[in-house]
């Protein structure tokens, strides 16, 4: 969406080119690697990664140590990483929409599913580990 309206009206960042390519790698790899480590730690436990999935375990170590939904942290750096890479103030603007509809239609019910199954066990771990950061 961001992209499509980049040619109806493009709007820019407004960074050089030097400052865009390096913002825009380093997400893109901090993006991806964040998401590996996430998906590997779904797989070492040997629980389903699927946001409608039944889980099997609580994950609680690698990145879910730092953040309840580290794949959707990684996946609004990856949005923001190609902004920049784009030059595109369109997609950038839509990260936040992309963070508010991930915490309000995706992960209320991944919370709910998960305080139903876990019970003590997630609710103790919410009040340590934050939702995003």
């Amino acid at each position: 969406m961001g992209w499509g309206l980049g040619f109806v009206t493009p709007l820019g960042t407004g960074l050089s080119f030097i400052s865009r390519l390096a913002v825009g790698c380093f997400l893109l790899l901090a993006s991806v690697s964040l998401a590996t480590w996430g998906l590997l730690t779904f797989k070492r436990r040997g629980t389903t990664h699927e946001p409608n999935g039944v889980a099997s375990a609580l994950l609680v170590t690698g990145p879910f140590r730092w953040s309840r939904n580290p794949l959707y942290v990684a996946l609004s750096a990856l949005l923001a990483g190609f902004g920049f890479l784009l030059d595109s103030g369109w997609i950038l603007g839509l990260v936040p929409a992309l963070v508010l509809l991930l915490d309000r239609l995706v992960i209320v019910r991944e919370e709910l599913r998960l305080r139903a199954q876990f019970g003590d066990d997630y609710q103790a771990y919410t009040r340590h580990v934050r939702r995003w950061l």
